[in-house]
């Protein structure tokens, strides 16, 4: 079985998918614009298909969203829940986000469909596919293997003057330098793309683009700066555009939504308040306190002086990204949260995670200092979630709105005891959270840590457009686990059964259905190998029908 060979992008058969990932993208944003014309691409994707606000991950958070968008899983079977997992009281890095899995291109590769794959948060490090994967979020740098072939790596290097996977914003202090750093990444990202399109063959390619959150999470108080990314990032959308015909099926989606920060809620202190944590009363906890002072005092004089950026990019270079956040995350950890709680005493806590990220967990029997036994465990959640009903603005006195879960009634899967007890959202989204305790504060204005105006919310993006989907619908009701499964099912393949998202049967034309009727493919690890000769005969019959073959 064999795919027909192409010339400069072109296969044999006319059917072809792309994925635009546009990482924070809102029609927040996004509607407006398109109604006023100012992002043309998009406007036409949107008014020639199918779209509609998309329902991320709870938490709205890069990973793992992405990762449930591209397995169609929640992450109770992903064992994936932030950018960090828990380690103890402390946290560390996650490893590579998919391992284990069975992602969109080992499926598309298990039915000899050819997969060029760009930028996906989580795909360090970068394994052989058959197409191309170059990887993006959570890639340590530049000189690390970040693609296969590892050839691609010199060649995207000569197409681009030296290729640029992400701008990390903590690393600025100075907003013009920034914003510079954002186009020329987005600029050099679509290049990129451009040339890889025209110069491998691909019948499904993902492109994502990571600036715009960048952007939305430093300058959300600035509408226009962030208009001007959108558009600039519309123009470089187009470009890739043009390469593929109105008979190729385009999706574009996010991970999640943008919205501002309002506040800072720290949930640690709210958990000793209600009587769920306890803190030391030491001469060393007060030590503690003023050595981190310190140190966030030395962060923002580095980043006045201007001496922020070329000291991170030195300590990346010398030690390695994920070194430095392994270090970071460890300071934070020690500084906020372990040297200052009495664990002994302890029921419940928030760890360091990443600031979108509301959580608990219990002090469980089995961790070091564990007090919290299998028995106690629903009376102190059902206590915690009564309290939570009850949370209050400090200054108004009004009641928040605030959505907490169990990891029981969010989640499903082998995974579910690797997640926080509960998980919560407050006021809408329009929160962030904190682990530090101890300096007696309950709520801050905006988000004192990072200095980030904007944050993660639940709304995404989804938008359809091509051969046998609907024109200027508009669909309700999408969530991201049911990205995955509706290319699946546009492409002729049913969904393995142990997705949990749907096929966004609604936007395809009547007619369009019939194509997938067929029987899931059985994979494990995504290898041709694994495949019986009546499913390569069953796999051959069907892309024969669907002009994958000749």
């Amino acid at each position: 079985m064999g795919i027909s060979p192409g010339f400069r992008g072109e296969t044999a058969h006319s059917r072809r998918v792309l994925v635009l990932g546009l990482d924070g993208a809102t029609f927040d944003i996004l509607q407006p614009m398109a109604e006023d014309g100012r992002i043309p691409n998009l406007a036409r994707l949107m008014k020639e298909g199918s779209h509609g606000v998309l329902e991320s991950t709870v938490p709205p958070v890069t990973i793992p969203a992405w990762v449930s968008m591209l397995t169609g899983k929640n992450p109770g079977k992903l064992g994936v829940y932030d950018l960090v997992r828990r380690n103890g009281y402390g946290v560390e890095p996650n490893a590579y986000c998919y391992r284990g899995q069975s992602p969109l291109w080992h499926i598309l590769n298990a039915y000899g469909i050819k997969t060029g794959l760009m930028n996906i948060p989580g795909t360090y490090p970068p394994e052989e596919v058959d197409g191309f994967m170059v990887t993006g979020m959570m890639t340590p740098s530049e000189g690390s293997v970040f693609c296969h072939p590892m050839t691609l790596a010199s060649e995207l290097d000569s197409t681009v003057s030296k290729y640029e996977i992400d701008v990390r914003q903590w690393q600025y202090s100075d907003e013009a330098h920034f914003i510079k750093d954002a186009y020329r990444i987005t600029e050099k990202r679509g290049r990129a793309a451009e040339h890889l399109i025209r110069s491998v063959p691909c019948e499904f390619y993902m492109i994502v683009f990571t600036s715009g959150d960048r952007m939305q999470h430093v300058l959300w108080n600035k509408r226009a700066v962030i208009e001007e990314y959108w558009e600039k990032l519309d123009r470089v959308i187009g470009r890739i555009l043009r390469l593929f015909g109105d008979d190729t099926a385009v999706f574009v989606v996010s991970d999640h939504g943008f919205g501002p920060v309002a506040r800072t809620f720290y949930v640690n202190e709210w958990l000793r308040r209600r009587g769920y944590l306890r803190v030391k009363r030491s001469m060393n906890e007060r030590l503690v306190a003023k050595v981190g002072e310190f140190m966030e005092g030395l962060y923002r004089f580095l980043g006045e002086k201007k001496l922020l950026y070329p000291l991170t990019v030195f300590l990346n270079k010398a030690v390695g990204f994920n070194r430095v956040m392994k270090y970071t995350f460890a300071y934070l950890a020690t500084e906020r949260l372990e040297a200052r709680v009495n664990w002994r005493k302890t029921k419940a806590f928030s760890s360091v995670h990443t600031p979108s990220f509301g959580h608990i967990y219990l002090n469980a029997e089995g961790m070091e200092h564990g007090r919290v036994s299998e028995g106690e465990r629903d009376e102190l959640l059902r206590s915690i979630l009564e309290d939570f009903s009850r949370l209050s603005d400090p200054d108004t006195g009004e009641r928040l709105r605030v959505d907490a879960f169990t990891a029981e009634e969010l989640y499903i899967g082998p995974h579910v005891d690797e997640a926080p007890d509960i998980v919560f959202i407050v006021d809408g989204g329009r929160c962030e959270f904190d682990a530090k305790v101890g300096d007696g504060i309950l709520f801050e204005d905006g988000a004192p840590l990072t200095g980030w105006t904007g944050t993660h919310t639940m709304n995404g993006v989804f938008i359809a457009r091509g051969p046998g989907i609907r024109r200027e619908q508009r669909v309700e009701g999408v969530r991201i686990i049911d990205v995955a499964p509706t290319v699946l099912g546009l492409l002729g393949i049913a969904p393995p059964s142990d997705m949990d998202g749907r096929v966004l049967e609604e936007i395809f034309v009547e007619d369009a259905g019939e194509r997938r009727k067929a029987a899931p493919l059985s994979v494990s690890g995504g290898g041709k190998g694994s495949l019986s000769e009546d499913e390569k005969e069953l796999i051959e019959d069907r892309l024969r029908k669907l002009g994958y073959i000749t």
